[in-house]
């Protein structure tokens, strides 16, 4: 590592320990905290040093900047390096970073990243593979990479196909924000914590003395907060998740706008999500699309080494640089795609250019056997899956599966130990997705949509 990438990188996050505790802090805040090279090799270092430290039992990754936690990774000066004819210096910025987002995602101690204020694109890749991700009323996640003619990275490929229903593909494709608790009801979050309350947790994680992460988790519960309206869900996304599922189940893009054309629950949701769809890139919407159903049955190594295999063949193309330079320089907000609709990308043509070639090994990760195919720690709220598991008698551990309404909150409410918001979500999941049965007082799933 080059003098420079030190003293850039140590500028730029800044470390804090306490106790038992080490904090990680962003410092670029006129930047929106957005990641360089520099800053991700030495967030890197830090971690691998205090993984081995027998003084540190959690660590804390957090912004110095109330807007921010990260706002993304520095995409225009990775397109300058690219257009200057360095490609192996552009790639080097991916190829690190997504190293970190592996290490992350596989790391031996409990890590807590406090994400509060924007949080997009590196910003998710250095939160979401956490196993403890606590939101506050200023979160804002996107992940709107389609819009630069990009597609959604740092182990997007696994994080959002693995959301409820199709979640994922819906905000990957629109760029879609969620803001507050919509982080903890989609599952990007596992907690909500008032921003207020953040340096007293931060205080509660230092006084710790074990790596449990069950006792790290209790810890981060403590300072949860309860909706204001305990009667109703407050995620943004409520009203809108039937016609998610509904119009973005499909396998490509014309179907998908095909969908929301004749969709009648949500008209108005769905015509302005055309609008969204027609101002991002064509080429990034097949793409994303191809990338995510592929996720749902790849490994968390398998994703990444996807994800660097398709940055370069992004690199390469005209959007990628268009849409950076026309959001982001320019600033003019109106990019040349090429090609400029939908149906004029030929998808034969796209599969053959970015998925049809064998993913390069290139990407060298830490802990090379994490191959996960689901996060190996569970603290967020439950999901649907969850919850259709012990209703349709899958979940091995719930016995008889003719259960009423009441026995499956109940349930839930027992197995995550009165967590924040367990209540609220299992009771709209089975509004949406389960029925009396025609024999009595159990529930039933709902197959259709």
């Amino acid at each position: 590592m080059s003098r420079y990438d030190n003293l850039e990188g140590d500028k730029h996050v800044l470390t804090a320990s306490n106790k038992t505790a080490r904090s990680l802090i962003l410092n670029r805040p006129q930047a929106l905290n957005s990641l360089t090279l520099p800053m991700v090799k030495a967030i890197m270092r830090h971690l691998e040093d205090w993984e081995k430290s027998e003084l540190c039992n959690v660590v804390v990754l957090r912004s110095n900047s109330e807007k921010a936690f990260c706002a993304g990774g520095d995409v225009v000066q990775v397109s300058k390096t690219w257009k200057s004819g360095a490609h192996a210096q552009a790639m080097e910025f991916f190829r690190k970073e997504y190293r970190l987002n592996h290490y992350i995602a596989s790391y031996a101690k409990p890590l807590v990243a406090m994400i509060g204020g924007y949080t997009m694109g590196g910003g998710v890749g250095l939160s979401v593979h956490a196993p403890f991700r606590v939101a506050t009323e200023s979160s804002v996640f996107a992940m709107p990479e389609t819009k630069i003619g990009f597609f959604p990275d740092v182990g997007a490929t696994f994080f959002l196909s693995r959301l409820d229903g199709e979640t994922g593909t819906y905000l990957g494709l629109t760029g879609q924000q969620l803001r507050g608790r919509d982080l903890l009801y989609a599952g990007i979050a596992t907690h909500y914590v008032p921003s207020e309350r953040l340096p007293n947790l931060e205080l509660r994680l230092a006084e710790l003395d074990s790596p449990n992460y069950d006792i790290v988790n209790e810890a981060i519960e403590e300072f949860a907060a309860q909706p204001e309206d305990l009667g109703k869900l407050d995620y943004s996304l409520a009203g809108v998740r039937g016609s998610i599922d509904r119009c973005f189940r499909f396998k490509s893009m014309e179907s998908i706008i095909e969908a929301l054309k004749h969709e009648t629950e949500n008209r108005e949701w769905a015509q302005k999500t055309i609008k969204v769809l027609e101002e991002m890139s064509p080429s990034s919407l097949k793409l994303t699309l191809e990338q995510l159903h592929q996720g749902t049955h790849l490994d968390i190594t398998q994703a990444l080494a996807l994800e660097l295999h398709l940055a370069e063949k992004r690199l390469g193309s005209h959007d990628m640089h268009e849409g950076i330079d026309a959001l982001l320089v320019r600033k003019t907000k109106d990019p040349k795609w090429d090609p400029p609709t939908i149906a004029e990308v030929d998808m034969d043509d796209l599969f053959t250019d970015y998925f049809a070639s064998p993913v390069s090994s290139a990407l060298v990760f830490k802990k090379i056997d994490a191959r996960f195919t689901e996060y190996p720690h569970k603290f967020g709220l439950p999901t649907e899956t969850d919850v259709m598991n012990l209703v349709t008698g899958k979940n091995p551990q719930a016995g008889d599966f003719m259960r009423t309404r009441e026995e499956v909150i109940n349930f839930f409410g027992r197995e995550f130990a009165g967590k924040v918001g367990v209540v609220r979500k299992v009771g709209w999941i089975l509004d949406r997705k389960t029925r009396v049965a025609y024999d009595g007082d159990a529930l039933e799933w709902i197959k259709q949509v």
